[in-house]
């Protein structure tokens, strides 16, 4: 008997600790039953607002009822009352990647602190490099190479935001007569881009 009431009082301990809160959570989204899930994950943040958990089952939560803003939301605001949390920075950077907008993690990134970079180093891509100067006005055509150590090139030629869906790098770029706007960036093996780089070059 003593040990059924005490099997009772640990399950009754898990069920309201955060693990089980979150796990609550958790069955509930399977179910799609959004609203019982999205009260156990606020609930779960209560209890504990530094693990990244809930805040990842929160985000699946409106993910399912297509908000994908509401779902990004749920990172950014706990990343700005804790700006040293390179769990919830992770947590965000797997949200952009599961719903492929991989460019908000360079954009993160651009305003984290020096402690969440160096935690995070693996997200961090570094820029590709271009073969001309464009501090310089030349007087005849030119040909552009992009190169990368980390891995593909991506780019545009048209003043849009370029992204692993835009051209890639493969053959020089040819400049014309003109302005050309060159804007780029990395892209590694794991679709992790960098910051983006972008360059002018005016031919006379």
């Amino acid at each position: 008997m003593l040990l059924i009431i005490l099997a009772g009082a640990l399950a009754a301990l898990y069920i309201n600790s955060y693990a089980g809160i979150v796990r609550s959570g958790n069955k509930s989204l399977q179910a799609k039953e959004y609203r019982a899930a999205e009260q156990a994950f606020k609930k779960a943040i209560a209890k504990d607002n530094k693990k990244p958990d809930a805040y990842t089952g929160l985000s699946k939560v409106y993910i399912g009822q297509e908000d994908l803003d509401a779902a990004e939301d749920v990172f950014l605001e706990a990343i700005e009352k804790q700006p040293e949390n390179a769990d919830l920075y992770e947590a965000a950077f797997h949200f952009y990647l599961d719903t492929d907008q991989p460019m908000g993690i360079p954009e993160l990134l651009s305003d984290a602190k020096e402690k969440v970079i160096e935690k995070l180093s693996e997200y961090v891509v570094k820029e590709p490099e271009f073969s001309l100067d464009d501090e310089e006005v030349y007087d005849d055509v030119q040909q552009l190479t992009l190169t990368s150590d980390a891995g593909s090139v991506y780019y545009t030629t048209d003043g849009s935001t370029p992204d692993p869906k835009s051209t890639k790098f493969q053959k020089p770029i040819q400049l014309e007569e003109g302005s050309n706007q060159i804007q780029a960036i990395s892209v590694n093996k794991k679709g992790i881009p960098s910051q983006i780089v972008q360059k002018e070059f005016v031919i006379e």
